[in-house]
């Protein structure tokens, strides 16, 4: 098993635990993460991400320019949230399934050296993207998990 497989496995499983969250019954979208976000807009903000990870590596594979978003790190966030704000739960794990399915069809890709993150900024391997890829989500799902729990004792 090569160091990609490895973390893509690590990668895949966070994914999946973090669309689990998604799934409990009752769970309230609305509860606030921050002073921005609630529940909802945090899935929206991993699903820009991802399918910006995807999209980056399928046309990387395909031998086309990518597309990284472009901005500071708070207005790249600020628009992927704002642009997925209207699609439900449902619609946004579909999203983040197809862009799953995307990465790994392209991830083992040793043609793709590097693979820009955002511009300005840095640019990853395809082992670092996927850990920090991982990271980010890993992050995220704790953060869901202990302000809900806050929230509702």
């Amino acid at each position: 098993m090569t160091d990609i497989d490895r973390l893509l496995e690590r990668e895949q499983r966070q994914v999946e635990e973090f669309i689990r969250l998604y799934k409990v019954p009752d769970l309230d979208l609305q509860v606030m993460i921050n002073h921005r976000w609630n529940v909802q807009d945090l899935l929206a903000h991993i699903v820009a991400w991802h399918e910006s990870f995807a999209l980056n590596l399928r046309l990387l594979a395909t031998g086309e320019e990518p597309q990284p978003p472009r901005g500071t790190l708070r207005q790249v966030n600020r628009e992927g949230v704002l642009a997925l704000r209207d699609q439900s739960v449902a619609q946004l794990i579909r999203r983040l399934h197809r862009a799953q399915r995307t990465v790994e069809a392209h991830i083992h890709d040793e043609s793709i050296t590097l693979i820009p993150y955002r511009k300005p900024g840095t640019s990853y391997t395809r082992a670092q993207h996927l850990d920090v890829v991982c990271g980010h989500i890993h992050d995220h799902f704790w953060e869901v998990v202990d302000i809900y729990v806050k929230a509702k004792n």
